[in-house]
């Protein structure tokens, strides 16, 4: 794990995550932590965070994901 809890507001909502595996350059690939459960997000084709095999009972809403994704890639550019 990478450092100390961040927080993204989403949707006048705060999120707190922690990141696992920060992407890089070679690695187009992003891992966190939140609510205790562990979330793989990959950069696609049209340079769009997704996220990588969503939970089919809770997938994380695409917005959220966007939002954690772009606060992270300032933290961390590729």
């Amino acid at each position: 794990m990478i450092g100390f809890p961040l927080r993204v507001t989403y949707q006048q909502q705060d999120f707190i995550y922690y990141i696992i595996a920060a992407p890089s350059k070679k690695n187009h690939t992003l891992e966190i932590l939140l609510d205790a459960k562990s979330y793989t997000f990959i950069l696609s084709l049209n340079k769009l965070w997704i996220e990588k095999d969503p939970d089919k009972d809770r997938p994380l809403d695409q917005g959220l994901v966007l939002a954690i994704s772009r606060a992270v890639t300032l933290r961390y550019p590729i």
